[in-house]
């Protein structure tokens, strides 16, 4: 009869043991976050609501060859999971026939919202260079300029 030494046998039940510890947790894939390929640029940037405890969230996407912006008021739940409360899309821009084509978008808090800037290049003409979006306070509620070249 073969004997195991008692270190051999610990070791065993170690290791067994941890195992089990190993199987408790869950391994996410990328595939349980889904996002459509087009969103080419995601930013979370300054806070909103009495309390400031809501967070502003830009989605910037690519498709047709133009850029389409959406702006979402995002809370968080007891759980800490976050939640689009208000999502708007940037009209002047998300129309197929926009031709807006945006590069070095930016987001910048302030004390009344968000101020969203980049360069952008339309379709249309040669002379659009700029856009500034100013967001907030109120949900839903943003303004859109252009400045052009003269």
């Amino acid at each position: 009869m073969t004997r195991t030494p008692p270190g051999a046998l610990l070791a065993a039940l170690l290791a067994l043991a941890c195992a089990n510890v190993q199987a408790l947790g869950s391994n996410y894939s990328y595939d349980t976050f889904k996002t459509p390929d087009a969103v080419s640029w995601v930013q979370m940037c300054g806070t909103w609501g009495n309390d400031k405890q809501g967070t502003y969230r830009v989605l910037h996407a690519d498709q047709y060859a133009q850029s389409f912006l959406y702006v979402q008021w995002m809370t968080r739940d007891a759980n800490g999971s976050l939640h689009a409360e208000h999502t708007v899309g940037i009209t002047e821009m998300n129309n197929d026939h926009s031709e807006i084509a945006l590069s070095g978008l930016t987001c910048r808090a302030t004390t009344s919202g968000i101020v969203l800037t980049a360069r952008a290049a339309s379709g249309h003409d040669d002379k659009l260079r700029r856009i500034t979006i100013e967001v907030g306070p109120a949900t839903g509620q943003y303004r859109y300029r252009a400045q052009r070249a003269r």
